[in-house]
């Protein structure tokens, strides 16, 4: 929830970079990673899960090591201190980055063995989710996939956080409310390139993006032809499509309360806007602060607000661990990486974060998501909901006989619009979300300038 996305696609001339350690002086081997801010569980420096690590690799290894914890403000930043020189060796990326810098050999892949899961401390390969380990292993970089090189860390989807007492159920599942004149400077699009540019395509392809929907669910194509060309579609910078685009997005600039990066969340909260733009992560903490307050301490306005996936497409983002192709301790990256993907880790960053991990382990269902969303079968108001596609690595989709009822549960059906949505859709909802690929150096210089027109308009 705390986490800080890219503001522009561009990186930036100045930018600013901390890297923090309480042991300026020690003689320990360094390993230095890099994150975003808050994006571990305590936070930066005074995070005690990174002193756990320490102490964890010790008694693993019989060796010391001291993590010098350095934060990126977003991606942009993160890479341009790269090109300047500063080495680190495991960092965090987004997917987009990911693929961008194994693109330019700034990676090295992941070793073998680490995957390998009869080794009693590879947690990642033990405990990551099937999805997660499907999405890594079926979209590629340089014609190798994403597992090669990327461990993946958290993710979710982009939607409308939104008042259902102001907004249409209907309305939230289109990407024209950003041209509806109901909600006239109630609504907020990102500042940043690529996720608006993101909601330019859904709106300047709807008609497409409709047409494909249909052709699925009539059977016409298969699920794998339909995935693929929505890829196509919402990875379209061709010059003819990025024009329209800009013309869509200028459009709808005067309806917008503004462009906005953070401060959407507290609008939201306030009420000053009804319909906000929305990483999932942050949807849940804009969800739950308005209901609880900061503290977790009932407001006295509590609001109940709800999460919406638009129905002809949307984002699927991730964050993941790489090793730099400078990384000079792989063992030691590698093994941070397995440290936070134990499962009790996992749940402890989730609670902190805000953000959902790529973790699928029996743990993480049973201390999460049970935890804070089953209900009782009796009880008025609640509904079945199936997580076998995130949780049961023997589920194959689109065969019943391999669901176990072990991740199925009851919860309240107001969670199926709320946080549990945000941070588990529903498989079918899954179908229709893709990643973002990353912009080459031809379709970023014209997005760039796209961008200054549409923001200057």
């Amino acid at each position: 929830m705390k986490k800080i996305i890219a503001i522009a696609l561009a990186g930036a001339v100045g930018f600013a970079g901390l890297c923090l350690t309480n042991f300026a002086h020690d003689n320990r081997p360094v390993l230095k990673v890099a994150n975003w801010a808050e994006y571990i569980d305590g936070g930066d420096e005074d995070s005690e899960l990174i002193r756990e690590f320490e102490s964890w690799y010790e008694q693993q290894t019989g060796k010391k090591i001291r993590v010098e914890y350095c934060i990126a403000d977003d991606n942009e930043i993160l890479y341009n201190m790269i090109k300047m020189g500063d080495n680190f060796d495991l960092i965090c990326p987004s997917e987009y980055m990911i693929m961008k810098l194994a693109a330019e050999g700034r990676l090295q892949k992941l070793p073998a063995s680490f995957y390998d899961t009869g080794v009693e401390t590879n947690y990642y390969a033990k405990h990551v989710s099937p999805f997660i380990l499907d999405t890594f292993s079926s979209n590629y970089v340089n014609g190798e996939a994403w597992k090669e090189y990327a461990a993946g860390y958290m993710w979710g989807t982009t939607g409308f956080v939104y008042n259902p007492d102001h907004v249409s159920e209907q309305d939230v599942q289109t990407w024209s409310i950003f041209n509806n004149p109901k909600y006239n400077k109630k609504i907020t699009a990102k500042n940043n390139i690529r996720d608006t540019y993101f909601v330019g395509l859904a709106i300047y392809h709807d008609a497409a993006l409709r047409a494909l929907k249909s052709d699925y669910e009539s059977g016409k194509i298969t699920k794998a032809v339909y995935q693929t060309q929505l890829s196509a579609l919402m990875n379209d910078t061709s010059h003819e499509t990025m024009s329209g685009v800009k013309e869509v997005l200028q459009n709808m600039t005067s309806n917008l309360y503004g462009f906005e990066t953070d401060e959407g969340k507290n609008d939201t909260i306030a009420g000053k806007i009804t319909v906000n733009y929305q990483w999932s992560g942050d949807g849940v903490y804009i969800m739950d602060t308005a209901e609880y307050g900061e503290e977790e301490e009932e407001p006295e306005n509590s609001v109940l607000l709800n999460y919406a996936i638009p129905e002809t497409v949307s984002n699927l983002w991730f964050d993941g661990w790489v090793l730099t192709k400078d990384c000079r301790n792989v063992d030691a990256a590698t093994m941070f990486i397995n440290f936070l993907s134990m499962p009790e880790n996992a749940v402890r960053n989730m609670n902190y974060i805000g953000y959902t991990s790529c973790i699928g382990s029996e743990t993480v269902f049973n201390d999460f998501v049970l935890d804070y969303y089953s209900a009782e079968e009796d009880e008025e108001g609640v509904a079945k909901y199936d997580l076998n596609y995130f949780f049961n690595p023997d589920y194959v989709t689109g065969d019943a006989s391999t669901a176990s009822e072990e991740y199925v549960f009851y919860t309240y059906e107001e969670q199926l619009k709320r946080q549990l949505f945000a941070q588990y859709p529903q498989e079918e909802v899954l179908t229709r979300c893709v990643a973002m690929q990353y912009f080459d150096a031809d379709a970023n210089s014209r997005a760039n300038s796209m961008w200054s027109d549409v923001t200057f308009f």
